[in-house]
């Protein structure tokens, strides 16, 4: 009723005739449609393959979008919290707390919970799930992701010191932890939805227990930080004060994350343990992502650090800095790549480590930087010969004098002084060699004869040189090996794509390491990155990017939508797409259902249309109402006649109706003058009324209300119905002494005529005098039940 009321009250209908009857049915119709509507929404792909509405592509898109649009003052309030009956129960306090509408908290819940559902049961991304089984937006659809996600893990959000970050910083956080933490970041082929964080990663991170536990590598850890931020954060001073608290506060949630309350727990301990210490030593934003940045690319030059510490630190700094704009840690793994990002240019680490540019240029102990020549000078061993004879200055090559100098598939790199671990990937530019070659003096020698020079150099004059080994094919590399000389001996170095396990040089399985993010294939010497179907290689020659078949001529001969992987043909609202896919064919929407239209239904190309019998019109798209003809000007009844609207059509019936011995006193009203002997026992009057009633109509029916124009004091009126229903189809209900009503008692079809007497007997006893009027009542039933 209140709907109705609405829409009486709208413009739309304001100035129409529509009846209020009328309207309310279309009304229920509309109410009924929207609830046949709700359950295809909730599995969209079905309202969008849906034959009986004619919704149109973009309406049904945006249809969709609305429905599962959700307020996020009320997602915050659930995120985390398990989807079932015991959160459902909360959702009045919720509603009450938030101002939210309690019928809409409960169907935003219920979205959450169906999504949910479903998508715990597919495999693969999870945002594309969501994406491609509710087709939501891409926004939406990482929105709904965020729910999911935290409401498999459990995330603890509700606590008090969590009050400040808001739905979305929760929901950026979830798109870290989603592409960086979870087995679908790794695993394309897993088998399960891709909400579970990966075991092994998580494992991994114990490892970096190392970078507090042992106390030379933290005070390494924070003497690299410091000489980067010197100058540059205004908390410097705090900084340096409590840098091995804020290292062991990052590291020790990293490595408690294998326990699944540590897991729940992880914001509350990264604000309580990280960020709240930052807040009181008075941390803006710049400082924390300076810090974060260089305290993890620091991390990457301490030996087997690097495949944690950039997936755990980035997700540290996205979580803590906020989720506006491009933060740090998407420049770091998708700007970047392997590079060191320095204010906004890529620079490679190994130059930093090896040349000492700009950042890097401290020494090990025992050498000193030269700024002219660009890296480390200085630091002379000894080598002892048995005859004591000879001293020389030499470099130690750690990589080929200590067994498995570096860990976790890390390369080794020696330089002046020392050696660096670093990961494959990186490219190293060797300084430059000192002009000439040092020789080796011979002391302790008469008569110009000397003793033989040590093995690897040779004799010449009085001093002894470097033999090159290499150059006189003295050496014993294999043909794959590249020999390179050096002071008193040589090694035999393995190309690139491939390590040295004793003297054989191995091929890297570089697939290990996961570059690819679809498929690696690795082959002797290098490896190469593959896409699946649909898919095609992006520009760093790693990752994969969708292709859009629908820009490159796909066979859809409608509708194309590029979906991620693949695309679908669609087809304009009122066709069906074929068997092949591609092809569309009309739908004969007629054929469906006998409800789609109140009279009669006509299939057009690509929609159909209601049609109404002569004397009807449409209104709407669905429903026929009657023409009243004698209003619209179309009657051609005469002037001596009075039209008459019936269903479907109109009578011309005669004015003057009355017939002998009554005379005609007023329209449609006859009277017999009791001074004529005749009318002594007739009914002193005789009025004529018209009406029109629908087939089929529901029964018992008031159909019209009979009402004394005049009453004498001391009169008793009666009702009946005088003649006309022989076939007992009409019933008299007297309301009071001057009122009845006409019932139909049974349900009659059209098109049929009723004559009906309906006469009012008055009686007064107290001057014996009785008296009686009839009402000649035309009932005209339509064809049709409209």
């Amino acid at each position: 009723s209140d709907a109705v009321r609405m829409r009486l009250e709208s413009g739309a209908f304001r100035e129409s005739d529509v009846s209020r009857e009328v309207l309310h049915s279309d009304t229920m119709d509309q109410y009924r449609t929207f609830q046949m509507c709700e359950r295809l929404l909730h599995c969209p792909s079905k309202l969008a393959n849906q034959l009986l509405f004619q919704i149109p592509t973009q309406r049904q898109a945006m249809l969709i979008e609305r429905y599962y649009e959700f307020d996020h003052r009320f997602a915050r309030e659930v995120l985390g919290k398990k989807l079932s009956k015991g959160t459902k129960k909360d959702l009045d306090d919720i509603s009450s707390k938030t101002g939210i509408a309690l019928k809409s908290c409960r169907r935003q819940f219920d979205n959450f919970k169906r999504v949910f559902k479903v998508v715990e049961e597919l495999k693969g991304p999870l945002v594309v799930n969501v994406q491609h089984h509710f087709l939501l937006s891409d926004s939406l659809a990482r929105d709904y992701a965020a729910v999911v996600f935290f409401a498999n893990s459990r995330f603890e959000t509700g606590k008090r010191k969590l009050q400040y970050l808001s739905f979305q910083d929760f929901a950026f956080c979830a798109g870290q932890l989603i592409s960086y933490w979870t087995v679908g970041a790794v695993d394309d082929m897993m088998e399960d939805m891709d909400v579970d964080l990966e075991k092994e990663f998580l494992h991994d991170l114990k490892e970096l227990k190392v970078l507090v536990n042992d106390k030379d590598m933290l005070d390494l850890h924070k003497s690299l930080v410091c000489s980067q931020l010197k100058a540059k954060i205004k908390v410097f001073t705090e900084m340096e004060a409590n840098f091995k608290n804020l290292s062991r506060a990052l590291i020790n949630i990293a490595s408690k994350l294998t326990n699944t309350k540590d897991v729940r727990d992880l914001f509350i301990d990264l604000v309580e343990k990280f960020i709240e210490p930052c807040r009181s030593d008075k941390w803006c934003v710049g400082d924390l992502r300076l810090f974060l940045t260089h305290y993890t690319i620091t991390a990457h030059t301490l030996d087997a650090f690097r495949l944690v510490v950039h997936k755990y630190e980035g997700f540290v700094l996205c979580a803590t800095v906020g989720h506006s704009g491009l933060s740090v840690c998407d420049e770091l793994s998708v700007t970047c790549g392997d590079w060191y990002l320095h204010d906004t240019v890529c620079l490679k680490l190994s130059v930093k480590m090896c040349l000492g540019m700009s950042l890097w240029q401290e020494c090990t102990d025992g050498y000193e930087w030269d700024a002219q020549n660009q890296h480390c000078k200085g630091g002379c061993q000894a080598l002892h010969h048995p005859s004591s004879l000879f001293t020389l200055s030499s470099d130690i090559n750690e990589c080929e004098t200590i067994a498995e100098p570096c860990q976790g598939e890390m390369k080794c790199f020696n330089h002046y002084g020392g050696y660096l671990c670093l990961p494959r990937s990186a490219s190293v530019i060797t300084a430059p060699e000192p002009a000439g070659q040092p020789e080796l003096s011979v002391s302790g020698v008469s008569n110009g004869a000397f003793s033989p020079c040590p093995v690897g150099y040779e004799a010449q004059g009085e001093s002894c040189i470097d033999v090159d080994e290499c150059e006189l094919n003295l050496h014993d590399c294999q043909p794959s090996q590249h020999c390179i000389n050096t002071l008193g001996t040589y090694t035999c170095q393995c190309p690139d794509g491939y390590r040295k396990i004793g003297q054989e040089c191995v091929d890297i399985d570089e697939c290990m390491y996961r570059y690819c993010q679809h498929r690696c294939v690795n082959y002797p010497g290098s490896f190469s990155c593959q896409c699946e179907p649909g898919f095609r290689l992006a520009g760093n020659n790693r990752s994969c990017v969708d292709v859009n078949e629908c820009e490159m001529g796909a066979p859809c001969q409608q509708r194309c939508y590029n979906t991620y992987g693949t695309f679908v043909c669609r087809c304009e609202q009122g066709y069906e797409l074929n068997s092949d896919g591609f092809t569309c064919s009309d739908i004969d929407e007629c054929s469906y259902s006998s409800y789609l239209c109140q009279f009669q239904c006509v299939n057009e190309p690509g929609r159909f249309s209601c049609v109404c019998p002569q004397g009807y019109q449409l209104l709407g798209s669905r429903l026929c109402q009657d023409v009243n003809e004698c209003e619209s000007g179309t009657q051609q009844c005469t002037e001596g006649q009075s039209c008459v609207n019936i269903h479907g059509g109109y009578q011309c019936v005669d004015s003057n109706r009355c017939h002998d011995p009554y005379i005609h006193v007023s329209e449609n009203r006859c009277v017999c003058p009791s001074v004529k002997p005749e009318c002594r026992d007739r009914p002193f009057s005789i009025v004529h009324r018209y009406m029109s009633i629908t087939s089929e109509r529901s029964v018992p029916s008031d159909i019209f209300q009979i009402q004394a124009t005049s009453v004498y004091p001391g009169a008793y009126n009666t009702f009946h119905i005088r003649s006309g229903d022989d076939a007992g189809d009409f019933y008299i209900r007297q309301i009071s002494n001057v009122s009845a009503m006409l019932v139909l008692a049974r349900e009659v079809s059209g098109p049929k005529e009723y004559t009906l007497d309906l006469e009012m007997v008055s009686v007064n006893p107290l001057i014996s005098y009785q008296s009686s009027s009839i009402l000649r009542l035309s009932i005209n039933v339509g064809p049709y039940a409209f």
